[in-house]
């Protein structure tokens, strides 16, 4: 496989390769929840089903070596309260989503900062353990529940609702659109955000006079 990030939409699919150590690479394949008992019972020959959806793809896995046991993985999208008497929670523990778009690691440094600065504020008397971590959580769902609701649509590998589609149309072409559109999946700004009314508006706009 070769050295660089590689993903794939398909529809019902969803599958990607990225580099990592010692010249290896990753491969992943998902699939709808809907057929995971029926695909586990032939795991490497759905595994590979799903890269005959890009051929070129698929010649380069069956000619690359696999190093290690197939490993899944299927988890729950949900989002708690994050504190109570005597207790937080960071990350995952909070709220947690499908890794589809890979936010996990740098929402728990999000929620450790703020959450270690309001138990700060409790312990220290400055305000009081409901009022710091009641904080706490709104500026963890403002921050958090954009991407999540994104991540979730995302995940479900249909094809997107028509008015993203539109925009997904809208954008091709335009190099700092399509620069924003990454920056969003790789969480330096968020979907609220890149979906603003006013921003959609001038997206579009755009895409007409270019037309």
């Amino acid at each position: 496989m070769a050295g660089r990030f590689e993903t794939y939409i398909r529809p019902n699919r969803g599958f990607a390769a990225v580099p990592t150590h010692d010249g290896l690479t990753l491969v992943i394949a998902g699939w709808p929840h809907a057929e995971l008992e029926a695909n586990k019972s032939d795991i490497e020959g759905n595994y590979l089903k799903v890269f005959e959806l890009a051929p070129p793809f698929l010649e380069r896995i069956r000619a690359a070596k696999r190093e290690v046991r197939f490993a899944g993985a299927c988890v729950p999208n949900f989002f708690r309260k994050p504190f109570g008497p005597g207790w937080a929670l960071v990350g995952d523990a909070g709220y947690n989503k499908d890794p589809i778009t890979a936010q996990g690691i740098s929402d728990a440094f999000h929620d450790a900062e703020r959450c270690s600065g309001a138990v700060d504020e409790a312990l220290r008397g400055v305000r009081s353990f409901d009022a710091a971590l009641g904080d706490y959580q709104r500026a963890r769902d403002r921050h958090a529940m954009p991407m999540y609701e994104f991540t979730c649509q995302l995940a479900t590998l249909q094809p997107p609702p028509p008015e993203m589609q539109r925009l997904f149309g809208a954008i091709h072409g335009n190099a700092a659109a399509m620069d924003d559109f990454v920056r969003m999946n790789a969480g330096t700004i968020s979907p609220a955000e890149f979906f603003a009314p006013e921003r959609v508006g001038a997206m579009m706009a755009a895409a007409s006079l270019r037309n």
